[in-house]
């Protein structure tokens, strides 16, 4: 199952003189829920498990992976995205999406899984499955890396993560070197049916991040300065709009030219992980 759009970057798709890592993020969202749409040949609107309760695809993991960073995509850039879609069972769902130009491609892999609201709390979604549907998606005989991966960082086993070219060491235990307190902005942060959208996550995370990282830096703005090169974002739970968001810097480690940064967010009411997040970030590029 395949999908392929051709795209223009323009002001839309762009922030700080780079790609929108926001827009990044919906793009590949929608193109994945289009593929899983089109594979069990239904709308979104009418996906529903067997008690006719309806479906949502709920974000497990997502990773991001380059050779070069976002700064690397320039305004008018011609760009095109392909993705394919797999599955294990009836409610993991995998995709792999390469957006690319001539001179640059972020990989990208995504995991969801299907869940059903609890409308007065979003923190007790539940799993669910789609019921009665044509389901014409490739079924895998193994769950893919990206999910067992997934079930043995959040069993607190998987000790290293490799993330391209890049190595993190996973500390269960490591105590944040910095932490931040995010109040949520519905207007941006929520999606059409009060969930924490999966693509604020990843920009929640990059706020609270430059907090800590423009008291590192002489005179220069961290967020014009370096860019996310690789991301690799877990999700485990989700929140209610009166939330506050707590950020956890664990580590945040030079390597050459690059930033090795891990952290962690939090629901503070309860003090529950929302998401684990690993990212590589490197100098803008140099302009000729």
């Amino acid at each position: 199952m395949n999908i392929n759009k051709d795209i223009t970057i323009n002001m839309p798709q762009m922030a700080l003189e780079a790609l929108s890592e926001n827009w990044l993020f919906k793009e590949l969202g929608a193109m994945h829920w289009d593929l899983i749409c089109h594979g069990l040949s239904t709308k979104s609107f009418d996906l529903k498990n067997d008690t006719d309760d309806r479906l949502y695809a709920t974000f497990v993991r997502i990773r991001l992976t380059s050779e070069k960073n976002l700064s690397h995509f320039i305004e008018n850039d011609a760009a095109a995205m392909d993705g394919s879609i797999a599955r294990f069972g009836n409610s993991m769902y995998f995709s792999k999406i390469d957006f690319k130009t001539s001179e640059v491609a972020f990989h990208n892999e995504l995991m969801t899984t299907f869940s059903i609201r609890n409308h007065g709390d979003n923190t007790k979604l539940a799993k669910s499955e789609p019921h009665n549907v044509d389901n014409q998606v490739e079924n895998l005989s193994k769950l893919p890396a990206i999910g067992s991966e997934y079930r043995l960082i959040k069993k607190r086993v998987l000790k290293e993560l490799n993330l391209g070219n890049f190595k993190f060491t996973i500390d269960y235990d490591q105590e944040p070197i910095f932490t931040h307190t995010y109040a949520l902005n519905p207007f941006i942060d929520l999606n059409g049916v009060n969930l924490l959208y999966f693509a604020a996550y990843p920009i929640i995370n990059d706020v609270c991040e430059s907090k800590y990282f423009n008291e590192q830096l002489d005179g220069s703005r961290w967020e014009q300065t370096y860019y996310t090169s690789h991301k690799d974002i877990l999700y485990y739970s989700n929140c209610n709009i009166n939330e506050r968001i707590k950020y956890e810097l664990l580590t945040a480690e030079k390597q050459g030219a690059d930033y090795l940064v891990s952290s962690l967010l939090r629901r503070e009411s309860d003090n529950e992980i929302l998401a684990r997040v690993f990212t590589v970030k490197s100098p803008k590029r140099e302009i000729a």
